[in-house]
């Protein structure tokens, strides 16, 4: 049994803390916690009443590692993103296995530095991105990872279901700030949505980015983001998010040279083009003689259900790599992908200019970490 800290029980902390207390994580125990705080003490008396240590933070947690107190194989983080690098980090050097909640950090240097982390220690390192295991988007990555449509041409995803009232702004000090959360909505809520926009079709070439700060809330960070995408193959995208907007959409549309595909309401509706035309669609448009023929396509549908335990599911591909027995459903360096990302949209943003993404472990991204790290300072 991997014997499992949970570093920050929070809201999401005290779920994590409970899936291990409860033993529904094959392979993983509870054996300690940090920061416990109301309302959450309740939730997890029965965890402390058996015996559960409790730390008032991770330092003390790792001191009690040090000294031979606590035997630890595991940590699960789930405290501000601003923490998790040094967190991950220091439980790397000692040894420990790290699953940590989106995002990686804040700034896409401390993604890397995690990174580097965990190749020093050779320890699992892995990233919570639970919505890769939500069967629509598995089915949506089988069929493009076939190749059966030919290239990606566009893809357009506008998520405007992170509503969010005002309150949930306010009921942490932390929240919605630069300082201590380093962001807005690409930061909380959109990390899986770049996550997945870089699993299906790669990270984009070059970003243009529009974040408006305080566009629906009283807040000084980004609720509103805009962003278009161009790939090295010449596909391009836009993704569209907000928190403000209600009830609010989450429509994923993709054209690809033998089919469209619109991914909505955990089903996909592909409209296939090649029974139709007999050939690709770039052959087509090259022959074809008839000036005005509108496609209408071959269309199907698709229906999946809905993922009740994705959270346990992740858990359980973390335990499964640190026992020898799987692989994580998203390792740690997919983390790496999907902030600098994000940390390139609002660089775009600030300084009013198109961005290239640099490539992982490339001297350009190290350039681009300095530069982004200099413009947010003086954000915040």
């Amino acid at each position: 049994m991997i014997k499992t800290a949970v570093i920050g029980v929070g809201n999401m902390g005290s779920k994590y803390a409970s899936m291990l207390f409860k033993k529904k994580i094959d392979g993983m125990e509870l054996s300690a916690l940090t920061r416990l705080r109301p309302p959450y003490e309740e939730q997890l008396s029965e965890a402390v009443n058996s015996g559960i240590p409790v730390f008032d933070s991770a330092e003390k947690l790792f001191e009690a590692v040090e000294s031979g107190e606590l035997n630890l194989e595991a940590v699960v983080i789930a405290t501000p993103h601003i923490s998790h690098e040094e967190i991950a980090v220091k439980a790397l050097a000692l040894g420990i296995n790290v699953l940590t909640d989106k995002p990686a950090g804040v700034y896409s240097r401390q993604a890397r530095n995690m990174d580097e982390a965990a190749e020093r220690s050779g320890k699992v390192f892995s990233i919570i991105f639970n919505q890769r295991t939500f069967p629509v988007y598995r089915k949506l990555k089988e069929i493009l990872d076939s190749g059966k449509y030919g290239k990606l041409k566009r893809m357009n995803w506008i998520v405007t279901d992170w509503y969010r009232p005002e309150k949930y702004y306010t009921s942490s000090s932390w929240h919605a700030t630069w300082e201590k959360d380093g962001g807005g909505v690409l930061l909380n809520q959109a990390p899986h949505n770049l996550d997945l926009i870089q699993w299906l079709f790669g990270v984009p070439e070059r970003v243009q980015g529009f974040c408006i700060d305080g566009h629906f809330h009283n807040i000084e960070v980004e609720d509103d983001v805009t962003a278009y995408f161009e790939w090295k193959n010449g596909a391009t995208g836009c993704f569209i998010t907000s928190t403000g907007e209600a009830p609010g959409t989450n429509r994923l549309e993709i054209s690809l040279e033998e089919a469209t595909i619109i991914c909505e309401d955990n089903k996909l509706k592909i409209g296939e083009t090649y029974p139709e035309m007999r050939m690709s669609e770039p052959d087509y448009r090259t022959e074809s003689t008839e000036y005005f023929k509108k496609i209408k396509g071959t269309w199907r549908e698709l229906s999946f259900e809905k993922e009740e335990f994705q959270y346990e599911k992740v858990l359980q591909s973390f335990s499964d790599e640190c026992n020898g027995k799987g692989i994580s459903i998203a390792a740690g360096r997919e983390g790496r992908k999907s902030l600098i990302l994000s940390n390139a949209i609002y660089l775009s943003s600030w300084e009013k200019k198109m961005i290239d993404v640099p490539e992982l472990d490339s001297e350009q991204e190290l350039q681009f970490e300095k530069e982004f790290e200099t413009v947010l300072k003086k954000k915040i």
